[in-house]
């Protein structure tokens, strides 16, 4: 048995509300030829429709689609803008709890980790500012805050700076602690990723 020969006809001519619902296809390009021809005759006739897409009336050529990879990149900008006033706030708020008597244990244990899974999950290799930048504040606040209360001289001096160093080694420890969890998290929810 041999199949029919397919005849071309002209495109049907449709409703105003079939084109409308066929419009966004046409225009992401995955309307079949048939769809295409028929929306396009359409829009050659109906003021209405045209003015969905003018740019189809005039050239017969479909629109330009967006650039996909700069739409990515101002998402991806747009998202970094984010994470980046999420960490200041995060790690202002761990060094303000670190003062705190009532919060100063477990928040500041909690919140820096925090931060860090957060930035691991969402900012890619953005995580990895966010231990160094945590060990120079914490070292930075400790410097500050506590050089009253050390001995003058070289010994007090001394035990000082070591006490600013070993701060900063443990905020950055725990930021890394941080960055360890989501990423694990991050393994069993997504599996591999590349």
């Amino acid at each position: 048995m041999s199949e029919p020969k397919k005849i071309h006809e002209p495109p049907v001519t449709l409703p105003c509300e079939i084109c409308r619902d066929l419009l966004p296809l046409v225009q992401d390009g995955v309307a079949s030829r048939e769809s295409e021809a028929a929306v396009r005759a359409h829009l050659q006739n109906c003021e209405t429709c045209r003015a969905l897409w003018p740019e189809a009336g005039e050239s017969g050529t479909p629109a330009p689609l967006p650039d996909d990879e700069k739409v990515v990149r101002q998402l991806r900008q747009r998202v970094n803008g984010w994470l980046l006033a999420f960490i200041a706030v995060g790690l202002v708020l761990g060094l303000a709890c670190s003062r705190s008597n009532v919060a100063s244990g477990l928040l500041f244990v909690l919140i820096f980790p925090f931060v860090t899974g957060v930035t691991y999950w969402w900012g890619g290799r953005t995580w990895r500012v966010v231990p160094p930048l945590a060990a120079v504040l914490w070292s930075g606040f400790h410097l500050i805050g506590t050089r009253g209360g050390y001995v003058e001289g070289l010994e007090g001096t001394t035990a000082w700076l070591e006490a600013a160093l070993i701060s900063a080694a443990v905020a950055g420890v725990l930021c890394l602690i941080g960055a360890l969890a989501a990423a694990l998290l991050k393994y069993a929810f997504g599996g591999k990723t590349k």
